[in-house]
């Protein structure tokens, strides 16, 4: 059977290849692929409360870019949340500090949480907007308009003052670092495209992990294991069908990965023991620099740790630059965790120029795909926040805002109503992620096929496991 790469090598035509690439923006589209790459983005998402709370440490809105918050900072913080919510809810937050003093034995006054003013906020809306509504004022009253507003306003501050964890202020400056980079392309600044992508794989990473280095290394560690896991499974889809012209079901893929999840486990989990045992000697040979006599000794012999520097970095430069073809190589080969490095490794040694070519329109064509249905879902949502905000009484016109406050002012069934259709819309979301997801390991297959055809002349077609006769 003829893959439907052809015969790149043959014709020589680089068109061929960039079409078999770009392919992949129409083939991630499938149903098939998206359960795997859901459940990836659910679990990452689930880890963050886990890794904010393990990291203990808090940030403003300017996340990475400053420094933990104090102590100070944080009750600043509640005090400005406290006066917003007090500004539209004085009475109701006057007597829940009452009854928190009289609990508390009636020496001080606890501070209250931002939940219990964000509760106050939409007590106090509910029972002014009653008592308009009772003494007779239309639903479309402009005073009932402002105290909404008011108190969206109020549930803002509320908000902003909130500190964010570790991985919740890492998460957000990835999706903005995604955002420049997808916006240099489009305005043909590679420069700035290029940053971008440095920061997102780079620099915010490992600002990260000196914020925290045992708490975020150690959930690192875990979320790439959870990612070529599930990538294992993707990976296997988009070969058989980038290769085989082929479909599995997403019950495939699963089985596929589950029955392969030592091997692909083991694709960060190795390079990272590597890596950490030869940081750990250049460790020792610094701490010997403070024992007497053997400061000396160190000092003698510390071009050890300099060669082991050396070869940790070029390790990890190679792992990360390979990291994308690995499960990609278990998927196509079926091979080990050990082969299927030193396979990536291999190709992307091989031949740099053209695997920095292949990730350049990876780069493009993942933009393009995510442009696409960012844009389709876009679309959508204009329509549904138009009648929303037409036909969907109060609930309707904070759901088209798409503002959290405006839905965290919202009470009694139109809240209830909101965090229904908040979850949907959350779900969407989530689409486009796993779509991302996708298509990012679907291009990271084409790569490795392209790569070991023009490298090791092994026709896309094979794929082992699958269609041989």
């Amino acid at each position: 059977m003829d893959s439907p790469l052809g015969s790149v090598t043959q014709r020589g035509a680089t068109t061929s290849c960039l079409a078999f690439m770009f392919s992949a923006v129409t083939s991630a589209l499938q149903p098939a692929r998206m359960p795997i790459a859901l459940l990836a983005v659910l679990l990452i998402a689930g880890l963050a409360p886990l890794v904010d709370l393990a990291s203990g440490k808090s940030y403003g809105p300017r996340g990475l870019n400053a420094a933990p918050l104090s102590t100070t900072e944080l009750e600043l913080g509640l005090e400005r949340a406290r006066a917003a919510a007090a500004r539209v809810a004085s009475e109701e937050v006057s007597e829940l500090e009452t009854e928190s003093r009289a609990e508390a034995g009636g020496t001080t006054t606890p501070a209250l949480s931002r939940g219990d003013l964000a509760a106050c906020v939409r007590a106090a809306t509910e029972r002014k907007v009653a008592d308009r509504l009772a003494n007779g004022a239309a639903k479309d009253d402009p005073e009932l308009i402002r105290l909404r507003q008011r108190a969206a306003e109020a549930m803002l501050v509320i908000e902003e003052t909130a500190p964010r964890g570790l991985a919740t202020v890492l998460l957000h400056a990835e999706r903005m670092a995604v955002q420049q980079a997808s916006a240099g392309l489009l305005r043909l600044d590679f420069n700035a495209a290029l940053g971008a992508v440095v920061a997102a794989v780079f620099t915010l990473p490992m600002t990260a992990i000196h914020q925290a280095p045992v708490v975020f290394g150690l959930a690192l560690v875990i979320v790439l294991c959870i990612v070529t896991v599930l990538a294992g499974g993707s990976c296997r889809m988009a070969a058989v069908h980038a290769g085989r012209g082929g479909r599995l079901s997403p019950t495939e893929g699963a089985q596929y990965a589950r029955a392969r999840l030592l091997n692909l486990v083991s694709l960060p989990v190795l390079p990272t023991l590597l890596i950490s045992a030869f940081a750990l000697v250049v460790f020792v040979f610094v701490l010997l620099l403070r024992v007497p006599v053997l400061n000396v000794l160190s000092g003698a012999l510390f071009v050890v740790p300099i060669v082991f520097a050396l070869m940790g970095s070029i390790l990890a430069l190679t792992t990360i630059a390979g990291f994308p073809l690995m499960p990609a190589a278990i998927a196509v080969e079926d091979c080990d965790a050990g082969d299927a490095i030193t396979r990536a490794a291999a190709l992307v040694l091989a031949r740099p120029l053209l695997w920095l070519g292949i990730l350049a329109g990876s780069l493009v064509a993942l933009v393009f795909g995510g442009l696409l249905v960012t844009g389709v879902v876009g679309a959508a949502s204009s329509a549904v926040d138009g009648l929303l905000a037409s036909f969907g009484g109060d609930a309707g016109r904070a759901l088209s805002a798409n503002h959290a406050a405006d839905v965290a002012a919202l009470f009694g069934p139109d809240r209830l109503i909101a965090l229904m259709v908040g979850f949907w819309n959350g779900i969407l979301d989530a689409t486009v992620a796993a779509y991302l997801f996708t298509l990012a390991f679907d291009l990271s297959t084409r790569g490795y096929l392209v790569l070991r055809e023009r490298i090791d002349g092994e026709n896309p077609a094979t794929i082992s496991g699958y269609g041989i006769s």
